[in-house]
Formats: structure tokens, C-alpha cells, sequence
């Protein structure tokens, strides 16, 4: 897979590890938990953190006031 940098608020993510795999395992759980039509990506920010997003929801880095942060996709579920 090509590497993809995309720009989310890091106040959206659904959850948030320093350890990929973990990140990964509360994306496979929540889900499970929680029925939707959008799919979840697993992404890793600058600082080596790695938080979960729903797919769809990255943000437009021109809009708002506060600045997006940039992640770098690593997987999708």
C-alpha cells in the first residue's frame, strides 16, 4: 500500500493508543460494538501517536479555527 497522509482533529478519533496494535484491536472491537456503513482507519500522527478515525470524516485543513493534524494511514477496516 502507498503511504497516504490525510488531515483529521485529533478530537474526533474514537480511540487512541501509542501502540499500533492495540489501536488496531480497539477498532476491531468498537466495530464490532457499533454497527455503521462507514468503515474505520487506523492512522499514525507525527508524535508516534496512533488514534482511530471513521473513514470520511478527515478534515478540510483550510476550515476552522483549530489546525488539523496530519496522520499518515496505516490501515483500514
Amino acid at each position: 500500500m502507498a503511504e497516504e497522509t490525510i488531515f483529521f482533529n485529533p478530537g474526533d478519533a474514537i480511540a487512541s493508543d501509542y501502540d499500533f496494535q492495540a489501536a488496531r484491536r480497539s477498532a476491531e472491537i468498537f466495530k464490532v460494538d457499533h454497527a455503521s456503513t462507514k468503515g474505520l482507519i487506523v492512522a499514525k500522527d507525527g508524535k508516534g501517536r496512533f488514534d482511530v478515525f471513521y473513514e470520511g470524516t478527515n478534515s478540510d485543513p483550510n476550515a476552522g479555527k483549530e489546525k488539523p493534524t496530519q496522520y499518515t494511514i496505516l490501515a483500514r477496516l
